[in-house]
């Protein structure tokens, strides 16, 4: 008969991810169309009720921790203006949310690091979209060569999604 699993402690969640996420939050609302101190304020309002809220003890209000990071960043991205920066920043500030989620202070330390795979397919994304939109030149050739890298990305997606040991994976428990 063997003991049933521990499950981890809370831990303090990472200032990293959270200093990435309120920065990005503002960032996008800075470059927004409602007034600066406005957008700003209510990003960094919002993007710290969530990192609070993660930083309670009581597993609910952990739970609800998204909801308000997230409101955070559809404040910023509907009141952006159509642009390269602004969407740029909106890229960013949705892996940035991604790492934030990763770094829960329920699972043992280093969920950003082993979330990295996770991570890596809206980074390429990101970065397949810049490139295609800076790089290419226009016309009907860069949509095909766009077309096909975002295809690859799907693939590789949908090959991690198939494997869900690679994209995150619990350290092993030691005695």
């Amino acid at each position: 008969m063997s003991a049933a699993p521990s499950t981890p402690a809370a831990r303090r969640p990472g200032i990293a991810p959270a200093l990435l996420l309120a920065l990005a939050a503002a960032l996008l609302a800075y470059l927004g169309t409602l007034p600066v101190l406005l957008g700003v304020g209510l990003a960094l309002v919002l993007s710290g009720s969530g990192v609070a809220l993660r930083a309670l003890s009581h597993r609910r209000a952990r739970a609800m921790a998204p909801l308000p990071a997230l409101a955070a960043l559809v404040l910023g991205a509907v009141a952006s203006p159509l642009g390269l920066l602004p969407e740029l920043v909106a890229g960013v500030a949705g892996v940035a949310f991604l790492a934030w989620l990763a770094d829960d202070p329920t699972r043992p330390a280093g969920g950003v690091g082993r979330a990295r795979t996770t991570l890596l397919v809206p980074s390429l994304s990101l970065g397949i979209a810049w490139a295609s939109a800076l790089l290419l030149p226009s016309g009907s050739a860069s949509i095909g060569v766009a077309a096909g890298l975002l295809v690859a990305a799907l693939v590789a997606l949908a090959l991690l999604v198939a494997r869900p040991g690679v994209i995150d994976r619990e350290p092993a428990a030691t005695s």
